[in-house]
């Protein structure tokens, strides 16, 4: 298993039996998103997650994602109906009360905004055209039917607000994440590296060091993707807003952009958004998104995102069971692709510790072995991941939230050891594996503990008991 899954909880999956049964499953990661529902209800998703961890023993991401700068409409008391060639107004404000317009809370989209604008809504779904402005109201042109609904994203095509990464709220979401230990931050709007550096001396303020998923979706992002992923701990292609800023017949072409660049920096890359987009309603997927799903994994990426499919969609464990499924079909259809994969991943490496990593993992891959970690950090597992293994990788670690975070990249299979020390954590690491029917009677294993000063650890052994 190369490629991991992660699916987004909400209404329709937030239930104990689930999400512990999407785990079951294949699921590898949840995500929560602030931009939807309570501290509440985002207590109880995270309970449900850590209880399905502990009852089937096996580590599981918690990602929290931050709506950033993102601009989204306020509360519509009911969804509105809307056909092509229909006038909509946006007002200034919140909510409104006893008049049929669309909320949009900040009034800086209000200053920026111009007639002949287009505004793109709802990943793409609903496009608008500016056909008059005042002060704290725009009046838009209706391009396609649609449905208004609460919260949902709007962009002015071709201009970014100036607003900062992080808002008071979003700095409340944060403190969430931390209190409640997350694996994870999904970070949104990201324009500069800048935008991720700000963010990690905030949660090193808070004392805590969790991943940082940048999200690529604007153009500032794309065209600042080098350094934005060379200081990110993993990149998410979010199709969704990728969509409303840029033609969505550019999509395919930035995915591969994105993904070819992560695997050249070998930095964890996660493709989200509407990879089931039929199954919000249906319980089997089109022809379609097979196609999609199967296209993402011949990229190299290391996990596949569900959104919308599992939070708020009719049929949210098929979603999960159809991506395991088809993800796993295509793992099976690798080996035409993965020669290209592993030359980019492997590619100009300059870093002692990645070169040890890659002399481990290609002595195990030469000797068809697999190949078992121990890590108190998870450095060395995550730069065996990066160079994407054709063999299986098992990681164990003494640290629960070292595992988690390793669950959702490329081929690693985590295992949760007590040992004090390294000796004694591959001794148990090989044990463990033995028990867990992981290694077989004959077969070889290659066991290191990583690049420590001034002695290095490989030990190959065959399977005799």
């Amino acid at each position: 298993m190369y490629v991991k899954k992660i699916v987004s909880i909400g209404p329709t999956s937030g239930k104990y039996e689930i999400i512990k049964a999407m785990a079951e499953v294949g699921v590898d990661g949840f995500r929560i998103n602030f931009a939807h529902g309570t501290f509440d209800e985002w207590r109880q998703y995270v309970e449900f997650v850590r209880k399905a961890e502990s009852e089937l023993g096996k580590p599981l991401a918690m990602i929290g994602d931050i709506p950033g700068p993102s601009i989204r409409i306020g509360e519509v008391k009911e969804p509105i109906a809307v056909k092509k060639g229909d006038t909509i107004r946006f007002i200034f404000g919140s909510s409104v009360e006893g008049v049929k317009a669309v909320p949009v809370p900040i009034k800086k989209f209000f200053d920026v905004i111009d007639v002949g604008d287009a505004i793109v809504m709802d990943d793409g779904k609903t496009r608008l055209q500016v056909v008059d402005r005042g002060s704290g109201y725009i009046d838009t042109l209706a391009l396609n039917d649609a449905v208004i609904k609460s919260r949902k994203t709007i962009t002015i095509a071709g201009k970014e607000l100036d607003l900062p990464i992080l808002s008071e709220r979003d700095k409340s979401y944060l403190k969430f994440a931390v209190e409640n230990d997350l694996d994870y931050i999904g970070l949104s709007y990201v324009r500069t590296p800048e935008d991720v550096e700000s963010v990690k001396e905030l949660l090193k303020r808070f004392g805590r060091d969790l991943g940082i998923i940048a999200k690529i979706e604007t153009r500032s992002a794309v065209k600042n993707l080098r350094s934005i992923v060379d200081v990110s701990d993993v990149i998410l292609v979010a199709r969704g807003d990728l969509g409303m800023n840029f033609g969505l017949e550019e999509i395919h072409s930035l995915q591969k952009q994105i993904v070819e660049k992560c695997l050249e920096m070998r930095t964890p890359v996660i493709v989200a958004t509407q990879l089931l987009e039929s199954m919000m309603e249906n319980p089997i997927p089109t022809r379609a998104e097979v196609v999609d799903i199967t296209v993402a994994v011949e990229m190299g990426v290391d996990a596949l995102m569900l959104t919308g499919e599992t939070s708020v969609g009719k049929y949210p464990l098929e979603a999960a069971q159809w991506l395991k499924r088809i993800a796993d079909r295509a793992e099976a259809n690798l080996d035409k692709f993965i020669d290209k994969i592993i030359t980019k991943a492997r590619d100009k490496l300059e870093d002692i510790r990645e070169k040890f990593a890659k002399g481990v993992l290609e002595l195990a891959e030469d000797l068809r072995g697999k190949l078992l970690v121990f890590s108190m950090h998870g450095n060395t597992a995550k730069r065996i991941s990066s160079l994407k293994p054709r063999i299986p990788i098992y990681v164990a670690s003494p640290n629960i939230g070292v595992l988690r975070k390793l669950s959702i990249l490329w081929g690693l299979n985590t295992i949760h050891v007590e040992a004090k020390d390294y000796e004694e954590g591959l001794r148990k690491t090989l044990e463990q594996a033995v028990n867990l029917n992981l290694l077989s009677y004959g077969e070889l294993a290659i066991l290191t503990y990583g690049l420590r000063e001034p002695r290095q650890h490989i030990e190959v052994l065959r399977i005799e008991t």
